[in-house]
């Protein structure tokens, strides 16, 4: 248990230096392998209710019509288990049927607000982390967004999303997020 403590830390190390300091601009760091690494890390640090992945199960992280984003997030894996569950990406054309995702990745250049919606309400009851980086995902039900800001790529949370859909994020993450509610008058 103290290697998984260890190793826990380690990657909120990782992630805090990620959250703060990522910049898009830097020439080191694409914006797709940057993406990528945030997604990885929102799936390190996100709990699913206890039957939603069964032991040995793994997570799935779909991305819809983002072939650069899943590129980098496949390098990024390559081989990596979070809590015991190997990672699996599934890329998905806009407009797919949703198969089974533990995270969820909607792109901007295919995910307007009504787009976005339409995907949130299909998902219904499923215990799946929405993000995307369309304008506004978070106050319009989504659950990270993710945005620039002075070159650096940074999230907002809508915690009511979260709530709903039973997952949790880690508080450390929250902690680097702007945090919003549901917006009733979208």
């Amino acid at each position: 248990m103290s290697s998984d403590c260890g190793v826990r830390r380690a990657g909120m190390a990782i992630l805090a230096a990620v959250l703060a300091a990522a910049s898009v601009t830097t020439q080191s760091v694409s914006a797709p392998a940057l993406k990528a690494a945030y997604l990885l890390n929102f799936a390190r640090f996100v709990e699913w209710p206890a039957d939603t992945v069964p032991a040995g199960a793994p997570l799935a992280l779909c991305i819809v019509n983002d072939d650069a984003v899943a590129s980098a997030l496949e390098q990024a894996i390559d081989g990596r288990v979070v809590d015991g569950h190997a990672l699996s990406i599934v890329r998905l054309p806009a407009g797919a049927a949703l198969p089974i995702c533990h995270v969820l990745y909607l792109a901007v250049s295919t995910s307007n607000a009504k787009q976005s919606l339409d995907v949130i309400a299909a998902l219904n009851d499923r215990f799946v982390l929405t993000v995307s980086d369309s304008p506004r995902f978070a106050q319009t039900g989504g659950m990270v967004e993710l945005f620039l800001e002075q070159g650096r790529l940074r999230i907002v949370v809508n915690v009511d999303a979260l709530q709903r859909a039973k997952v949790r994020l880690s508080s450390r993450v929250l902690t680097l997020a702007t945090i919003v509610r549901d917006n009733p008058a979208q």
